[in-house]
C-alpha cells in the first residue's frame, strides 16, 4: 500500500537493484593438487550493467551445495540481508537476491582467487543483463554488538534486533517503525539502524506482527489500525527504556511512508518518546495519497485527462466501498472494475483497493485518516525530511500540511526539508518520467532513448549524515570519529 520504493514488495518495502556474487581461491596442496574452492567468508566487487557500476559484498556461512549467506549493497540501503537462495555445483554457483531488493540473480564461476559471472535482474520493469566479478576480503568489524531481542506487543512476543553502540552506555536509542505490508527487519530499516549505531545511538528494528518471527494476525488478515502499530513502537520504546545500557531520557522514533503516520501518533500518546524522524508521508490522509500516486502516473504516461478522470472515478468507488461496505456500493464496484479491465491504463493503476475481497475487516480502515490534530498536539523536536521527485506521496502538500500544523500547534523544535531529485525511499538517478518512459510504460522519441544514459538509483547524496546528525545532537551526543 504505502511502500517504500515504488511496486516494493513491500518491501517499504524498498528501489534500486544490486546484484551480489561470490568468489573462492585455488591454492596449491604440498603435492601440488588444488585445494577445495571455498566459499566461507567476505567477498567485495561489483557488478556492471551498461557501463554503470554498483559496489557489493556478499559473506558465506557454509561450502556445501545449498550455501547461504548475506547481501550487503549501499546503493540498495541493503546490510546483512539473507540471500533468498544460494546453490553451488562444483565450481558452479547460482545466487537470487533477498525479497527486500529487486528481482535479481547471479550465476558465476569460481576460478582462480576470484568469481567472474553473469547479472540477471530488473529496475523500475526495465531489464537488466550485466557482468560480476568479486574477490576475497576480510570482513570488516562493526563498531557496535547485534543482540537478538524479544518484548511484548499488542498480539504477542515481538521479535527484533537491537544494534548497541561500542564503549559504556547508557546510549541514546531509535526505535524504527515500518512502512505498511509484510515488513521485517531484513529490509532496508537494518541499513539505517547500522548507520545510528555507527554513530553512536543504539537502534532497534523488529519484525511487524505477524511477519518474520513476530507474533500476531498476519497483516493482510488484521484488523489492527494505525494506533496499534503506533503501540508496537512503543512496546519498543519501553522496552529499551528499561535496560540499564540504555538512557531512558534518550528514546527516540523513526518512521518512512506509512510509519511517517504511526510516528507522531506514538509521540503524542506518550511523553517516552523524546524525538522523531518521519521520512516520505505524514501529512496527507491514506486515500490522498494513494489517488496522487495513480493520477500522476498516468498522466506522465500521456493519458488523457478523461482517461484519468475514469481511472481515478474508479479508484475512488473503491475507497468508497472501503468506508460504507455496502453490497449496492460493492456491486457497483465488481460492475465498473470488469469495463476497466478493457482498459489501457488499467494495468498501471495500484491494486490497492481494487483488489479487496468483500470481507468486512477491511472496513473502517484510517483511508481518511487526517494527521494534522496529531501533529499540533506533538511537543517532541521531528525532523521531516520528504523527496522532490516522490512519485508515491504529494510532497509540497504534504510538507505544507506538517509545517502548518507543527507551527499552528506551537512545537518548538521542528524541522521539514526537502531533498532535491530524490524519490519515496531517497534515491536518485535519471529523471523518474524518463525512466517510466524508457522502460515501456509510455513512448519516447528513439533519438531521446538513445541520449538517456542508464545508471543505478543511488541515495541522494548527504541525506543519510544529515538525518544522522540531526538525531544525534538532540540526542546529545558526540559523533565517534570517522572509520
Amino acid at each position: 500500500m504505502y511502500r517504500f520504493g515504488r511496486k516494493q514488495p513491500a518491501g517499504v518495502a524498498l528501489t534500486a537493484l544490486v546484484a551480489a556474487a561470490i568468489t573462492g581461491s585455488c591454492l596449491p596442496t604440498g603435492g601440488g593438487a588444488p585445494a577445495p574452492l571455498t566459499l566461507a567468508g567476505a567477498w567485495e566487487g561489483a557488478v556492471t550493467v551498461r557501463g554503470a557500476t554498483e559496489s557489493l559484498t556478499v559473506t558465506f556461512t557454509a561450502d556445501s551445495p545449498s550455501v547461504a549467506g548475506t547481501v550487503t549493497a549501499a546503493d540498495e540501503y541493503a546490510i546483512d540481508l539473507p540471500l533468498k537462495a544460494a546453490t553451488r555445483h562444483d565450481s558452479l554457483v547460482h545466487l537470487e537476491l533477498p525479497d527486500a531488493m529487486h528481482p535479481g540473480s547471479i550465476d558465476a564461476r569460481l576460478e582462480r582467487g576470484r568469481m567472474t559471472g553473469s547479472y540477471l535482474g530488473e529496475q523500475d520493469g526495465d531489464s537488466l543483463r550485466g557482468t560480476v566479478e568479486l574477490w576475497r576480503r576480510p570482513p570488516p568489524a562493526a563498531p557496535y554488538r547485534a543482540e537478538e531481542v524479544r518484548f511484548r506487543g499488542g498480539e504477542g512476543m515481538l521479535a527484533g534486533t537491537l544494534f548497541i553502540p561500542a564503549g559504556p552506555g547508557a546510549h541514546p536509542a531509535i526505535v524504527f517503525l515500518h512502512g505498511s505490508g509484510p515488513q521485517t527487519r531484513d529490509s532496508y530499516i537494518r541499513w539505517f539502524a547500522d548507520r545510528f549505531a555507527r554513530a553512536g545511538v543504539a537502534a532497534l528494528i523488529y519484525d511487524k506482527r505477524g511477519t518474520g518471527a513476530s507474533e500476531g494476525v498476519n497483516w493482510m488478515r488484521s484488523s489492527a489500525k494505525f494506533p496499534d502499530f503506533a503501540n508496537d513502537g512503543l512496546a519498543g520504546v519501553r522496552f529499551l527504556r528499561q535496560r540499564p545500557d540504555i538512557d531512558p531520557a534518550r528514546v527516540g522514533m523513526w518512521g518512512l511512508s506509512q510509519g511517517a503516520w504511526l510516528a507522531p501518533i506514538a509521540a503524542v500518546r506518550s511523553p517516552d518518546v523524546a524525538f522523531l524522524v518521519i521520512l516520505s508521508g505524514g501529512g496527507v490522509s491514506p486515500a490522498e495519497q494513494e489517488l496522487y500516486d495513480d493520477e500522476v502516473r498516468l498522466r506522465e504516461l500521456g493519458y488523457s485527462e478523461s482517461q484519468i478522470g475514469d481511472a481515478v472515478a474508479l479508484l475512488r468507488l473503491g475507497d468508497d466501498f472501503i468506508r460504507d461496505g455496502q453490497d449496492s456500493t460493492w456491486n457497483r464496484l465488481q460492475s465498473d472494475l470488469a469495463r476497466a479491465r478493457q482498459q489501457p491504463w488499467f494495468r498501471y493503476l495500484d491494486k490497492f483497493p481494487l483488489i479487496l475481497p468483500r470481507q468486512a475487516w477491511w472496513h473502517g480502515s484510517e483511508l481518511d485518516y487526517d494527521p494534522r490534530p496529531t501533529l499540533r498536539a506533538l511537543r517532541a523536536p521531528i525532523l521531516v525530511i520528504l523527496g522532490d521527485h516522490d512519485l508515491s506521496t504529494p510532497t509540497r502538500p504534504t510538507a505544507e500540511r506538517i509545517t502548518a500544523a507543527l507551527r499552528d500547534g506551537g512545537n518548538p523544535d521542528y524541522t521539514v526539508t526537502i531533498v532535491p531529485g530524490a524519490d519515496h525511499a531517497m534515491q536518485v538517478g535519471p529523471d523518474p518520467w524518463v525512466r517510466l518512459r524508457l522502460t515501456g510504460q509510455g513512448g519516447v522519441p528513439a533519438s531521446a532513448a538513445a541520449a538517456a544514459r542508464w545508471d543505478w538509483m543511488r541515495p541522494a547524496p548527504g541525506w543519510e549524515a544529515a538525518m544522522v546528525a540531526w538525531v544525534v545532537r538532540r540526542a546529545r551526543v558526540s559523533a565517534p570519529a570517522a572509520r
